[in-house]
């Protein structure tokens, strides 16, 4: 779908200037809003609905060579446990129409949703412009957006889930876009997810914060967890380490020590929650 930079169904993008509903225009190659505001589809088939004027630099989010170890890891399915667990989270909802990854980065999780979910509308977005063009290449079924998870270019009330796997977000704009009854998951690192690579790096190790078990005017309907072990190689360990801040954190000898390990096994670890929006009718 996205080869054309358009879907059959009806769109779900807004115009990040006047909120307008941006529609498809194949002879312009571009979406439109009724205001005239236009955005160019890229030619890997993706719309860039960040203004200028909202990046907080000149290239804001992962950089270039996170989202290439990132694709790395994950064609080599070392999430796959964790794609299965949000999968599963995800059938709560039943048959969901549309399905929003927040922060999809390179789209792993996002083509997993379209795999297992074959009549959903899938979307991401992300505010890296490299991660939304690689995602586009690789998931043509799927419409990305070069957007920011606080300001989404969204319609209200349209999706029947939204995930945020790791991703920042703005609580009100997950509740703007969630249709009544819709779901939304969160999956945010448990205490002790990556410690070994942890106790590798600090002197003082420090468990991630509990994830949080309320959420704004949506009620808490499930929480879950998902761990699971992997024997890495080096190679594989380098590119885990470089997709994530543990690329630039930690004691410098500490960070090159581990990066020359001849690989060791990790244990990861997650917290997922599904929140639920109230269904007044």
């Amino acid at each position: 779908m996205n080869s054309e930079c358009a879907s059959t169904q009806s769109p779900i993008w807004v115009c990040p200037f006047c909120q307008h509903d941006l529609i498809f225009n194949a002879a312009e190659k571009a979406w439109l809003c009724d205001n005239r505001h236009a955005f160019d589809c890229a030619k890997e088939g993706y719309v860039n609905l960040l203004p200028s004027n909202k990046k907080s630099s000149s290239d804001p989010g992962d950089s270039a060579e996170m989202i290439a170890a990132r694709r790395n890891i994950h064609a080599a399915e070392i999430f796959a446990p964790l794609a299965d667990a949000v999968l599963a989270e995800i059938a709560v909802a039943g048959d969901p129409a549309r399905i929003l990854d927040l922060g999809c980065g390179e789209g792993y999780y996002a083509g997993a949703m379209q795999r297992a979910f074959t009549e959903a509308k899938v979307c991401g977005v992300d505010i890296s412009k490299p991660a939304i063009r690689l995602a586009a290449k690789h998931y043509a079924d799927i419409e990305f957006a070069v957007a920011s998870s606080f300001a989404l270019p969204v319609a209200p009330a349209s999706q029947d889930v939204v995930v945020r796997i790791f991703a920042p977000s703005q609580d009100s704009e997950i509740i703007r876009v969630l249709k009544p009854g819709g779901i939304y998951l969160e999956v945010t690192p448990a205490p002790r997810h990556l410690w070994v690579l942890r106790e590798a790096l600090y002197d003082v190790p420090r468990e991630h914060e509990n994830s949080r078990d309320k959420f704004p005017y949506l009620q808490s309907a499930k929480s879950a967890s998902c761990e699971f072990d992997v024997d890495l190689s080096q190679g594989m360990l380098r590119e885990l380490l470089a997709m994530t801040p543990f690329a630039h954190r930690g004691h410098r000898e500490k960070r090159e020590r581990l990066q020359n390990d001849g690989g060791r096994k990790v244990g990861m670890a997650f917290s997922l929650r599904v929140f639920q929006k109230p269904d007044m009718t």
